[in-house]
């Protein structure tokens, strides 16, 4: 009889010892009885026990006959867990989602035809290319170009080598649900079908796309952050585009970053890894002139090299149009569609508008199970929160009252006065709705084909677009960054500006943009005309003792009870100032959003200048944490911490 030790998707419980007839390997996957369910593990080690405690069960099913993940796979899975301080368990059922644990290994037919003969790059390009490319083992490489300046051509052409060499690439964005535009480009450059992987995917796509990367039959997949953790025995080089995306980073259990992720796999597989971006987060700037990263910059576009032009307009003193649209900004996007010449317009928020004020009480209306405000949607006359998912149809305040004022824009409402004022011009893009990949693709495929002369969106327009009639680009709102209680506003607002004017005469036609606000004076609008952003804001972090300088982790404790969490909290705090670690702690105070799906939240942040020190604390926490037993208890470890809501 043979004993295994099986990693299973459960925080908990994880690792267990099962036994079988059959002679295992490592990275296999079986199937396993765990209580009265049968779960899928991965064979983690061979048992050295000769005795237990407990009746050792059988395994039930051996999935493969080869291992599914191989040492390097399992290095990697290790070094997340340890980094962020979860179990392997946790991290198998946070990361390696059950439509890849799961996955059944199929046939797949190798699509590779002759690959295109390599690009014409520029010189900085070329520059880039050749060091990239000659690359043998790990190095991680920071391209910082400017929006427009030809990153993706790099990235095509250092995919294209790899494969050349028998090895396989795996290119991860941001959005991968407005990425038809890069596949067909990717898929047109290299003369192949580019598959891709994300959530949206069908059963059988997605296990046709496992096992083609498994087999080593798929060369490249273009994926959101699902696809590196994809198994791959032969992979050659990982290349995260717009590495500063705040959607890099997951907010579920284990709160890992993807961009930091691929660091690591990299560092395991020896291989290279690529960061870019025209706007690099701090972190990732500051490796790179530290010596870290190897660090490139391209400050000129490929197709134009001009800079679109920037205005920045104070609400305070301008007339508004319908409380959305200064004069200038009406006029400039009528210029456009006179010249026949497209627009994007930007707003920072979903739904018709961001409060509801009832007329009789002036009380505002909350989300009964968050502690936030519900956002009213004229389409279909809800309130819903962003939260909890709470959908209200009929509106009644405390006092009775079924009479509100909406207060604030979102893009329904701004979609319905822009459709008044240029009929028939308009088309909206955001994540309330376009539901799926289709939609997306019909909405920026009409808007390509220039039968709208106006996108109007959210954030999901500042990635990748790439739109040759687009001349000019207006920011409807961008002020709410400025009020959240985050040391990255800055950063975030610069980010969204810079990516966002991007959008702007990438092409031939010279391109503007016009930012409309109630703060003209916040530093960040200096910095888009000039290249100091990153020298002051670096300052600043070091100051007040931000990342990169400091180390960052943030414990969330929940509980639906709000004395229960405030005496954990405040007992952990004492743990903590107790420890004498070397680290700075920010007392226990409650969440800024202090209640969410009718759970109290408290949480405390650390600093210190060494991660080791951070390491020591997490375990410290999540000893006393177990001696609590309250199941009841939620408590979330945030390394790096991304959001403080």
């Amino acid at each position: 009889m043979n004993y295994y030790d099986i990693l299973l998707p459960i925080p908990k419980s994880y690792i267990l010892t099962y036994k079988t007839e059959s002679a295992l390997e490592i990275g296999m996957r079986v199937n396993v009885p765990l209580g009265k369910k049968i779960v899928t593990g991965v064979i983690y080690n061979i048992s050295q026990k000769e005795e237990f405690e407990y009746e050792v069960r059988e395994i039930c099913e051996i999935i493969d006959d080869k291992p599914f993940f191989n040492k390097k796979d399992l290095k990697f899975l290790e070094t997340v867990s340890n980094y962020y301080g979860y179990s392997l368990g946790a991290v198998l059922s946070g990361i390696i989602s059950r439509k890849i644990l799961n996955t059944k290994i199929i046939d797949y037919e190798n699509s590779i035809s002759n690959l295109s003969k390599l690009a014409n790059l520029n010189n900085e390009q070329q520059i880039i290319y050749n060091e990239i490319s000659q690359q043998k083992d790990f190095q991680c490489f920071l391209i910082h170009g400017v929006a427009g300046s030809g990153k993706t051509e790099v990235y095509i052409e250092l995919i294209k080598n790899c494969i050349l060499q028998g090895k396989q690439a795996i290119f991860i964005v941001p959005e991968i649900s407005l990425t038809p535009q890069l596949v067909k480009r990717v898929s047109d450059r290299l003369g192949i079908v580019v598959e891709t992987y994300h959530s949206k995917l069908t059963p059988q796509k997605r296990e046709k796309v496992v096992s083609g990367f498994k087999k080593g039959k798929i060369p490249v997949i273009i994926g959101a952050r699902s696809s590196l953790f994809i198994p791959s025995n032969d992979l050659g080089i990982i290349i995260v585009d717009e590495e500063h995306e705040n959607s890099f980073k997951q907010e579920e259990v284990p709160c890992y970053n993807l961009r930091d992720a691929a660091i690591f796999k990299a560092k395991i597989y020896n291989i290279p890894v690529v960061l870019g971006s025209a706007t690099p987060s701090l972190e990732s700037y500051y490796n790179a002139i530290t010596g870290k990263y190897k660090y490139f910059k391209i400050d000129r576009r490929f197709h134009n090299d001009s800079s679109p032009d920037i205005k920045i307009i104070d609400l305070k003193t301008e007339d508004k149009i319908s409380g959305i649209l200064s004069l200038q900004l009406y006029d400039a996007i009528k210029k456009r569609i006179l010249n026949g010449e497209q627009t994007i317009l930007f707003l920072n928020r979903k739904g018709y508008s961001s409060q509801l004020i009832c007329q009789s009480c002036g009380e505002t209306l909350f989300c009964k199970n968050c502690a936030v405000t519900m956002t009213y949607y004229k389409s279909d006359e809800t309130a819903r929160c962003h939260y909890c998912g709470e959908k209200i149809k009929y509106l009644k305040c405390k006092c009775g009252s079924h009479d509100f004022l909406d207060f604030g824009i979102g893009t329904e409402k701004a979609y319905l006065i822009l459709e008044k004022l240029f009929p028939g011009e308009v088309i909206k893009i955001d994540a309330d709705t376009v539901s799926s990949q289709k939609k997306i693709s019909e909405i920026l495929t009409d808007f390509e084909k220039n039968k709208f002369k106006i996108l109007l969106g959210t954030q999901l327009i500042a990635k990748g677009l790439n739109f040759p009639n687009v001349t000019l680009v207006g920011i409807l709102n961008i002020d709410n960054i400025f009020s959240l209680p985050d040391f990255r506003n800055n950063e975030r607002a610069y980010q969204l500006l810079t990516q966002v004017a991007g959008r702007a005469g990438r092409f031939k036609k010279k391109g503007e943009v016009i930012i409309q606000t109630y703060n003209p004076d916040m530093p960040v609008f200096t910095f888009l005309t000039s290249n100091g952003f990153y020298t002051y804001e670096l300052q600043m972090r070091k100051t007040f003792s931000y990342p990169p300088y400091y180390r960052i982790v943030r414990f969330i404790f929940s509980h639906f009870k709000e004395q229960t969490v405030k005496e954990v909290a405040k007992k952990i705090e004492s743990i903590l100032k107790n420890s004498h670690l070397n680290i700075k702690i920010l007392p226990a105070v409650p969440a800024p959003v202090y209640k969410i799906k009718n759970r109290y939240r408290f949480h405390i942040v650390i600093k210190s200048e060494n991660y080791t020190e951070i390491n020591k604390s997490i375990n410290l926490l999540k000893v006393e944490f177990e001696k609590l037993k309250l199941t009841t208890l939620g408590f979330k470890i945030d390394v790096d911490p991304y959001f403080f809501l």
